[in-house]
């Protein structure tokens, strides 16, 4: 399998389909990780605001690191600009057609403005980039599907849920180079400002990974899983009946 993630932040791919990452390249895929967000806004000190960008890339470059993805590309925008624009739509369809994924996974309409814009993003450039237009962006390319995933708010009734009992370990692995700055880290391993983003959502983000990941494996009789929603933005085309 060739998989391409599209998110809107630095760490929407470790925290959303971390075990999945891992679990493709194992069984010999790739897998090629895109950004757009760079997390400048991420501090909780106003001492930290011009370092907060610098800081976070490099701890997502050892996160994908750690996850063994192919590539990990971010377009370093500010992470209030991760909107739909004719800039992130071309960008989309480029990554799309550079790649050539055979699946694509990326957010669910249900979250906030920038994992929203990202879901418009994706299924709008999942279809375009098959389209013979936009020839500077590459030869047309259609990925066989796309699925969304969750970061915030749950999926609403997800298609798929993966296993990911033994890549679970190393998706923890990864989600720990996020709280690795020594001046941010907290008696639990969280940085203070990811410590205060869990709280608004009823917890810290290291409980709330594991509580939903022991969730979707007990739904599937395994002990982790990661849950997907199959896109239904383009129809399946069948040509042999004997496939429906």
């Amino acid at each position: 399998m060739n998989l391409l993630v599209l998110g809107a932040h630095l760490d929407d791919s470790v925290l959303a389909v971390g075990g999945i990452i891992r679990k493709v390249v194992n069984a010999g895929g790739e897998v090629n990780v895109v950004c757009f967000g760079n997390s400048d806004e991420d501090f909780a000190d106003v001492a930290d605001k011009d370092t907060a960008a610098a800081r976070i890339t490099a701890q997502a470059r050892r996160a994908h690191d750690v996850l063994g993805a192919n590539s990990f590309t971010c377009f370093n925008y500010s992470d209030y600009a991760v909107q739909e624009s004719r800039e992130t739509y071309r960008l989309c369809i480029e990554s799309i057609r550079r790649y050539r994924p055979d699946v694509i996974l990326s957010h669910y309409w249900a979250e906030y403005f920038q994992h929203h814009a990202m879901a418009r993003l994706a299924c709008d450039s999942w279809w375009q980039a098959g389209w013979s237009c936009s020839a500077d962006l590459g030869p047309p390319w259609m990925a066989s599907s796309l699925y969304h995933f969750e970061v915030i708010q749950l999926l609403p009734n997800p298609t798929d849920i993966v296993d990911i009992s033994e890549t679970f370990a190393v998706k923890m692995e990864a989600w720990r180079c996020f709280q690795s700055s020594s001046e941010f880290v907290e008696t639990d391993g969280e940085t203070a400002e990811r410590r205060a983003y869990g709280a608004t959502l009823g917890g810290s983000l290291t409980e709330q990974l594991e509580t939903r990941a022991r969730y979707y494996g007990s739904l599937i009789g395994a002990r982790y899983g990661e849950a997907l929603k199959k896109s239904d933005y383009l129809p399946r085309v069948v040509r042999d009946i004997n496939l429906l």
